[in-house]
């Protein structure tokens, strides 16, 4: 929980506890529907800690599933500069590689002339 969060749960408690003291204090001295009035406004604080304790527990399950996608990210990234590596390291010379494979240099090893088939 954040300090923020803590804080207003400290506040929503000391609201609910006040107003439960007052509806105690003034039960048989008001109407009765001012006194049920006043209890069921102190349920809202009650509620709100809920709320806040509930939204803690989802900043946490965030923080952690953003986490593991950061590793998961960075396994991909590592996995997919390997592969680039051997690939780089594989080809045979700049023209190859920026043909797509469908060339070679002159001074390539591996080239092969083309012969006219026409």
């Amino acid at each position: 929980m954040s300090r923020g969060s803590r804080i207003l749960t400290a506040l929503y408690l000391a609201v609910a506890v006040w107003l439960a003291f007052c509806t105690v204090k003034t039960w048989g001295t008001v109407p009765v529907w001012t006194t049920l009035a006043m209890a069921l406004a102190g349920l809202t604080p009650l509620l709100a800690t809920v709320r806040e304790t509930v939204l803690a527990d989802e900043r946490r399950t965030v923080a952690v599933l953003r986490e593991r996608e950061v590793r998961r990210a960075a396994w991909r990234d590592a996995t997919a500069a390997v592969v680039a590596r051997a690939e780089v390291e594989a080809a045979c010379c700049e023209r190859w590689w920026t043909s797509c494979a469908t060339d070679h240099d002159p001074e390539c090893e591996r080239h092969t002339s083309r012969g006219s088939a026409a």
